[in-house]
């Protein structure tokens, strides 16, 4: 578990924990001037909204961090963004409305950075939705923002929401929380294990690379983790808060999980990589392995 500090933040957890400083971004825009997006091969957005309503346990990628995972009967929406956020666009379209959803049973949201934390999103969302399983302290900015009766449970690192056979629960991810100029760490963040049945999913979050992995793979029994591979370029500034390729593949191997799906690329240009990079240096990475990588098109629902 982490606990707050006199000040009221989060920090002091995993190795050399810390935030994106400003001077970082300064040095990091003035060396590494923004870059338009070129052409690139865009990312497959399928429509298999009819498969939604299936009665079998499904993962369907919705976009970026965003995933609707159904498990015993239960539908799980996790970091749902829908359009643009503040600074940049989409440079796909999401494949489903927030209507085209079935109703969702929990609402799953890992920190409050925009990509994650995204106010329009959450207002549509929670028209179908009325329990939410949050870091703590969230609860309230959730609330602010959505103005609804969603119900909040809050957790901190390692703890556990049970529902008869259902459970989710809280994991260290090595990030941050921040949405305005003086609420730097006043939020958890983290990543998710949701259970069911024998089946174990496990949702990063954003997270750098640290010794979290192994901890989280020797308290569960994971089939299928879903890891970020995107926004890793200046390395140099985001070494300390998203996962490269190779660090998500050795993330994975860590886990001893059975699955990996990659997450966190082509849908938003949050770095100075190219959307496609992160997509190609995993597959070559992992020729030999292509198994235990499952890529998912945006809007599949892959049966699990």
């Amino acid at each position: 578990m982490i606990k707050q500090n006199k000040k009221g933040r989060f920090d002091g957890a995993l190795n050399s924990l810390r935030t994106l400083r400003f001077r970082d971004v300064l040095k990091w825009k003035l060396l590494h001037p923004y870059s338009p997006i070129k052409s690139h091969k865009r990312l497959v957005v399928k429509d298999e909204h009819e498969k939604l309503i299936a009665a079998q346990d499904y993962l369907c990628w919705l976009g970026h961090a965003s995933f609707l995972l159904q498990l015993g009967g239960k539908r799980i929406l996790i970091d749902p963004v829908f359009g643009d956020i503040p600074f940049y666009k989409r440079d796909i379209p999401a494949p489903y409305t927030p209507a085209m959803l079935p109703n969702i049973d929990f609402l799953l949201l890992s920190h409050t950075h925009y990509d994650h934390f995204d106010a329009p999103s959450l207002r549509q969302i929670s028209k179908y939705t009325k329990q939410a399983l949050l870091p703590l302290q969230m609860g309230c900015l959730l609330k602010r923002t959505v103005k609804s009766n969603l119900h909040c449970t809050e957790l901190n690192w390692f703890e556990r929401y049970e529902e008869e056979d259902f459970a989710v629960t809280l994991v260290p991810a090595k990030h941050w929380s921040r949405r305005g100029v003086f609420d730097t760490n006043r939020v958890l963040w983290g990543g998710f294990v949701i259970e069911y049945g024998g089946k174990t999913v496990y949702f990063s979050g954003d997270t750098a690379f640290d010794t979290h992995f192994e901890a989280i793979g020797s308290c569960f029994d994971i089939d299928i983790a879903i890891l970020p591979i995107g926004a890793y370029r200046p390395r140099e500034v985001m070494k300390h808060n998203h996962l490269d390729p190779q660090e998500a593949y050795d993330a994975f191997k860590m886990l001893g999980a059975k699955q990996m799906v990659p997450m966190h690329y082509g849908t938003f240009k949050l770095s100075d990589e190219p959307l496609d990079e992160p997509l190609a240096w995993l597959r070559n990475i992992t020729n030999s392995a292509s198994e235990e990588i499952r890529v998912l098109e945006v809007g599949e629902v892959y049966t699990i």
